[in-house]
């Protein structure tokens, strides 16, 4: 286990245990990544993703012990931990119909996208894209600092090389390598995010993001 990965365990636990420090670094650290899984997953309704945002954090709090950092990332786990209140909870408001249009729409670009991310994981076709745009934010901040912040002075400031290199203070053939890794980790996470929302599908829906994914 890493030392970050062990950290990020104890703090859990301490949060659990009462600690209110902790508990804050605990949320400053996952609230925007999983608030923006959940509001893109209950169609966007501020009201119902704060509902299951704040079940989700309760349901961590009461499951620290079963937090296991070799199986994956914390942001990972109160997103597994948020499925069954996404699903309870878009019962409750029935609204099963309305959110498998959106994944049917959001299917039809997602080639495309896949397609793009292989040389400009920024670029116009992704960060144009209302479908995806949630995605790629959440993408970003779930990278380490250091790919974030060149992904963001590259893509979005568009950056040289040259700046990127001095405002990270390393050379340009290291800044180039830094991107290069931060592209590879920027689409590997944004796969990761999809497959995590078409378990969240109906079954025709999840089959069919998969299929463009597989096609892309």
């Amino acid at each position: 286990m890493s030392r970050e990965s062990e950290r990020t365990r104890d703090l859990l636990r301490a949060a659990a245990s009462g600690d209110d420090a902790a508990l804050t670094e605990l949320y400053e650290r996952h609230v925007d990544g999983l608030y923006a899984f959940v509001f893109y997953r209950v169609g966007r309704d501020p009201s119902l993703a704060e509902d299951v945002l704040q079940e989700t954090f309760l349901a961590g709090l009461e499951r620290a012990s079963q937090f296991d950092p070799a199986r994956g990332s914390l942001h990972m786990w109160l997103c597994t931990l948020s499925r069954n209140i996404i699903r309870a909870q878009l019962r409750a408001a029935r609204r099963p119909r309305e959110l498998a249009a959106t994944w049917a729409r959001i299917d039809a670009t997602l080639a495309q996208v896949f397609q793009a991310l292989a040389d400009e994981p920024l670029g116009d076709e992704v960060l144009a894209r209302e479908e995806t745009r949630e995605l790629v934010h959440m993408t970003i901040a779930n990278l380490p600092d250091m790919y974030r912040d060149a992904l963001e002075r590259k893509y979005v400031q568009g950056d040289s090389l040259r700046e990127i290199a001095g405002a990270l203070r390393v050379s340009e053939v290291a800044a180039k390598s830094l991107l290069a890794r931060a592209r590879r980790a920027f689409r590997e996470t944004f796969t990761t995010l999809v497959d995590a929302f078409a378990e969240l599908e109906p079954a025709g829906a999840a089959t069919s993001a998969r299929a463009v994914k597989g096609g892309a």
